[in-house]
Protein backbone atom coordinates (compact mmCIF):
# COMPACT_ATOMS: atom_id res chain seq x y z
CA UNK A 1 0.00 0.00 0.00
CA UNK A 2 1.47 3.39 -1.15
CA UNK A 3 1.48 7.37 0.45
CA UNK A 4 -1.74 8.83 -1.20
CA UNK A 5 0.60 11.88 -1.74
CA UNK A 6 3.84 10.19 -2.10
CA UNK A 7 3.31 7.49 -4.41
CA UNK A 8 6.70 5.62 -4.16
CA UNK A 9 6.69 5.57 -0.31
CA UNK A 10 4.90 3.06 1.55
CA UNK A 11 2.05 4.10 3.43
CA UNK A 12 2.25 3.25 7.11
CA UNK A 13 -1.62 4.17 8.35
CA UNK A 14 -4.84 5.12 6.99
CA UNK A 15 -5.82 8.91 8.18
CA UNK A 16 -9.29 8.40 10.77
CA UNK A 17 -11.43 10.65 8.53
CA UNK A 18 -10.67 9.90 5.06
CA UNK A 19 -9.42 6.20 5.26
CA UNK A 20 -6.75 6.97 2.65
CA UNK A 21 -3.48 5.35 3.31
CA UNK A 22 -0.42 7.43 3.79
CA UNK A 23 3.12 7.53 4.78
CA UNK A 24 4.11 9.01 8.64
CA UNK A 25 5.39 12.11 6.79
CA UNK A 26 1.57 12.92 5.74
CA UNK A 27 -0.15 11.85 9.28
CA UNK A 28 -0.63 13.95 12.31
CA UNK A 29 -1.84 12.69 15.85
CA UNK A 30 -4.51 14.77 16.85
CA UNK A 31 -6.52 13.04 20.37
CA UNK A 32 -4.52 9.82 19.75
CA UNK A 33 -6.15 9.35 16.24
CA UNK A 34 -4.18 9.86 13.19
CA UNK A 35 -5.20 12.60 9.89
CA UNK A 36 -3.90 13.93 6.84
CA UNK A 37 -3.43 17.14 5.73
CA UNK A 38 -6.85 17.56 4.45
CA UNK A 39 -8.97 16.04 7.47
CA UNK A 40 -6.58 17.79 10.12
CA UNK A 41 -8.48 21.17 10.30
CA UNK A 42 -11.69 19.48 10.74
CA UNK A 43 -10.17 17.10 13.66
CA UNK A 44 -8.70 20.32 15.36
CA UNK A 45 -11.90 22.92 14.97
CA UNK A 46 -13.79 19.79 16.63
CA UNK A 47 -15.91 18.34 13.70
CA UNK A 48 -16.27 14.84 12.97
CA UNK A 49 -14.23 14.36 10.10
CA UNK A 50 -15.91 13.27 7.29
CA UNK A 51 -15.47 8.89 6.66
CA UNK A 52 -16.46 7.45 3.55
CA UNK A 53 -18.34 4.96 4.20
CA UNK A 54 -18.19 1.61 2.06
CA UNK A 55 -20.72 2.20 -0.57
CA UNK A 56 -18.96 1.02 -3.97
CA UNK A 57 -19.88 -3.29 -4.40
CA UNK A 58 -16.46 -4.63 -5.20
CA UNK A 59 -17.43 -6.73 -8.59
CA UNK A 60 -14.72 -9.27 -8.27
CA UNK A 61 -16.00 -10.79 -4.75
CA UNK A 62 -19.43 -11.03 -6.34
CA UNK A 63 -17.85 -12.88 -9.46
CA UNK A 64 -15.64 -15.22 -7.04
CA UNK A 65 -19.27 -15.55 -4.97
CA UNK A 66 -21.10 -16.74 -7.99
CA UNK A 67 -17.93 -19.46 -9.75
CA UNK A 68 -17.56 -21.53 -5.91
CA UNK A 69 -21.72 -21.12 -5.54
CA UNK A 70 -22.03 -22.97 -9.30
CA UNK A 71 -18.63 -25.32 -9.26
CA UNK A 72 -20.95 -26.89 -6.31
CA UNK A 73 -23.33 -28.22 -8.88
CA UNK A 74 -21.00 -28.54 -11.95
CA UNK A 75 -19.82 -32.75 -12.53
CA UNK A 76 -15.80 -33.26 -12.39
CA UNK A 77 -13.04 -31.20 -13.59
CA UNK A 78 -15.60 -28.45 -14.60
CA UNK A 79 -16.56 -28.18 -10.61
CA UNK A 80 -12.70 -28.42 -10.12
CA UNK A 81 -12.20 -25.39 -12.54
CA UNK A 82 -14.99 -23.20 -11.03
CA UNK A 83 -13.64 -23.64 -7.85
CA UNK A 84 -10.30 -22.73 -8.59
CA UNK A 85 -11.44 -19.52 -10.67
CA UNK A 86 -13.65 -18.62 -7.29
CA UNK A 87 -10.28 -18.93 -5.14
CA UNK A 88 -8.33 -16.84 -7.73
CA UNK A 89 -11.02 -14.31 -7.64
CA UNK A 90 -11.28 -13.89 -4.24
CA UNK A 91 -7.64 -13.60 -3.40
CA UNK A 92 -7.74 -10.89 -5.66
CA UNK A 93 -11.22 -9.13 -4.14
CA UNK A 94 -9.45 -9.53 -1.08
CA UNK A 95 -6.09 -7.54 -1.43
CA UNK A 96 -8.59 -4.94 -3.31
CA UNK A 97 -10.77 -4.30 -0.73
CA UNK A 98 -7.71 -4.13 1.50
CA UNK A 99 -6.31 -1.11 -0.71
CA UNK A 100 -9.65 0.39 -1.08
CA UNK A 101 -12.01 0.91 2.06
CA UNK A 102 -15.11 2.09 0.10
CA UNK A 103 -15.19 -1.12 -1.41
CA UNK A 104 -18.25 -3.55 -0.70
CA UNK A 105 -17.84 -7.43 -0.77
CA UNK A 106 -15.44 -9.04 2.13
CA UNK A 107 -18.16 -10.87 3.30
CA UNK A 108 -18.79 -11.87 0.03
CA UNK A 109 -15.19 -12.97 -0.38
CA UNK A 110 -14.69 -15.04 2.75
CA UNK A 111 -17.92 -17.05 1.79
CA UNK A 112 -16.31 -17.57 -1.78
CA UNK A 113 -12.99 -18.74 0.11
CA UNK A 114 -14.72 -20.95 2.46
CA UNK A 115 -17.00 -23.00 -0.34
CA UNK A 116 -14.29 -23.07 -2.76
CA UNK A 117 -11.69 -24.75 -0.68
CA UNK A 118 -14.54 -27.18 0.66
CA UNK A 119 -16.20 -27.76 -2.52
CA UNK A 120 -12.30 -28.04 -4.47
CA UNK A 121 -11.37 -30.38 -1.70
CA UNK A 122 -14.64 -32.68 -2.38
CA UNK A 123 -13.96 -32.90 -5.91
CA UNK A 124 -10.33 -33.81 -6.08
CA UNK A 125 -10.93 -36.25 -3.24
CA UNK A 126 -13.71 -37.85 -5.57
CA UNK A 127 -11.55 -37.82 -8.40
CA UNK A 128 -9.25 -39.77 -6.56
CA UNK A 129 -11.38 -42.31 -5.63
CA UNK A 130 -12.69 -42.51 -8.82
CA UNK A 131 -9.53 -43.21 -10.26
CA UNK A 132 -8.72 -45.43 -7.03
CA UNK A 133 -11.97 -47.66 -8.42
CA UNK A 134 -10.75 -47.93 -12.33
CA UNK A 135 -7.44 -49.33 -11.03
CA UNK A 136 -8.75 -51.63 -8.94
Amino acid sequence: MQCKNHPNVSAVDRCAGCAEPFCPDCLVDIHGQKYCGSCKVMALRGQPAIVEEATIPCKEANEALTFAIIGMFCPGLIGIIFEAIALSKASKAKQMIDTDPRLLGSGKVTAARIIGGIVLGLWIVMMIVIVVKKVR
